[in-house]
């Protein structure tokens, strides 16, 4: 089974102050070596879009997204999905925002995963709430920064019973953060204590969706979660319960 991940990757670049003197250090952090690393023998094979890729990678038509089974959007703002280089230069081109919703309701299945670039993200700037991923995603996304902060630490309860969960440890670990969403359209199968989702999923024609709150990885992804005697079963059976496997 084929999932694309899409997002994870960002640029950083450091200014540094010596007396009169300055001078500038960049790298990129890709993010998700760890993650994909962990499911070698699951049969799930991940293939990772870093952000920096999406604008010019992601595909415009329905065959082309075709080739893998589950798409997911991790940390990644709708804009570069929204202005590829020829848009900028005022080229019409097809939205391909509504082009994963159509590969979704032909039967693909999909996930947004928390992150300060996901949902409404820090200060509004992911901007998924004015998109088409809003008839996708089951639940409202706010438009305009919709993080929780909890560096107290907060962990999520099962909200209901689901094959999804099924076999995982009755225990969750901390989540350190998420991003909030309201009113959710599908079936709320975590939750935490203030009633906030953490993860709800959905039909969307012959396809299926999910929205999971919280991050793969840190920070809002505690070192708790990330060893979790259950991390790895509960990607694997979300990822097959996406797919229709």
């Amino acid at each position: 089974m084929k999932v694309l991940v899409v997002g994870e990757s960002v640029f950083k670049i450091h200014t540094h102050f010596k007396g009169f003197a300055s001078y500038e250090t960049g790298y990129i952090t890709m993010g998700l070596d760890a993650f994909v690393g962990r499911f070698a023998g699951t049969g799930v094979e991940i293939d990772f879009m870093p952000n920096h890729e999406v604008s010019l990678k992601f595909p415009f038509t329905v065959e082309k997204l075709a080739r893998w089974d589950v798409v997911v959007i991790s940390d990644a703002p709708a804009d570069s999905f929204l202005l590829a280089p020829e848009t900028l230069a005022g080229k019409v081109l097809p939205n391909r925002i509504k082009v994963l919703g159509d590969w979704v309701r032909a039967g693909g299945g999909f996930a947004m995963i928390g992150g300060w670039m996901s949902f409404g993200g820090f200060h509004g700037k992911a901007h998924w709430a004015f998109s088409p991923l809003t008839e996708l995603v089951p639940a409202t996304i706010l438009p305009y920064d919709d993080r929780v902060e909890v560096p107290e630490g907060v962990v999520p309860r099962a909200a209901a019973v689901h094959p999804l969960l099924e076999g995982l440890p009755a225990e969750w670990p901390d989540f350190l953060g998420y991003n909030r969403v309201t009113e959710p359209s599908g079936q709320v199968l975590l939750s935490f204590p203030n009633g906030d989702p953490l993860l709800v999923v959905d039909a969307k024609g012959k396809g299926r969706v999910a929205a999971f709150t919280s991050d793969i990885l840190p920070h809002w992804g505690s070192p708790r979660f990330i060893a979790w005697d259950g991390y790895v079963r509960f990607w694997c059976q979300l990822f097959r319960w996406l797919a229709g496997r």
